[in-house]
């Protein structure tokens, strides 16, 4: 019998070379570059302009959102298509768990988006050229970046395992990541200090807040808090799309 890791590596491995044998990967990581360095061009002129201290963290935080809309684009085939292609009742089959099938997916689509963060270690040197950087502060931002779309990432993944359909997987994800981003702005409509539903309600959305997450790792300030919260957003919905994959199994 194989060994369980040995199962998880390989899908991982076939995740991947679907990303990179295919021009998709390529598109996205151009227009991510593009986007993204016309971006910090902006803004170190705009520093340069006020003659203010360059802030990478504010980069940080373009990267972020940037990446929110790349990561539809990401999950939306992962286990769909499966659906789609009748190859996910091959792999139900197949002497792997739910678990190991989620994660080897969850992994795939991890490591190509740090594949896509990668070349943005251009924009640390040339911040540093002309500026001082703490890079440690910089070290802190792109963990807390990781984080924030791993929990993007896993949302889309559960989304994917609900759909048939790719472009629907996508267009749901790219709800449920941009909510993740707005809703601390309608918590901020409400009445301030309102109590009771409504100031629960307020307090939720101001909570669930992907950038707001990201001040103290772009700070350089490992706060146990935001680290948490954003691993428990991935464990979530990892768990929930392995309640989903397993359904199918007993269908």
């Amino acid at each position: 019998m194989r060994n369980p890791f040995t199962n998880y590596a390989a899908l991982v491995r076939r995740e991947l070379s679907v990303y990179f044998i295919s021009p998709m990967a390529y598109i996205i990581l151009t227009a991510f570059l593009f986007l993204s360095g016309g971006l910090f061009c902006k803004l170190m002129f705009d520093f340069a302009d006020a003659r203010m201290p360059v802030e990478y963290g504010a980069m940080q935080k373009v990267m972020v959102s940037l990446l929110t809309f790349v990561t539809p684009l990401v999950t939306m085939r992962l286990i769909a298509e499966e659906k789609n292609r009748g190859t996910i009742e091959i792999m139900m089959t197949a002497p792997i768990s739910e678990w190991a099938f989620v994660l080897a997916k969850f992994t795939a689509a991890f490591v190509f988006v740090s594949y896509l963060l990668s070349p943005t270690i251009c924009y640390v040197i040339l911040a540093a050229k002309y500026g001082v950087v703490d890079l440690g502060a910089v070290a802190a931002g792109y963990a807390g970046i990781l984080l924030a779309i791993g929990a993007v990432l896993a949302l889309g993944l559960c989304i994917s395992a609900m759909c048939a359909n790719q472009i629907t997987a996508g267009v749901l994800t790219l709800i449920g990541a941009l909510a993740l981003i707005i809703m601390p702005l309608i918590g901020s409509l409400f009445p301030p200090h309102a109590t009771g539903l409504v100031g629960i309600v307020q307090r939720v959305f101001e909570h669930v807040n992907l950038l707001g997450h990201m001040d103290s790792f772009s700070r350089g300030i490992v706060d146990a808090r935001p680290a948490v919260y954003l691993l428990s957003v991935i464990f979530l919905f990892l768990f929930l799309t392995v309640r989903v994959v397993e359904s199918r199994r007993w269908r």
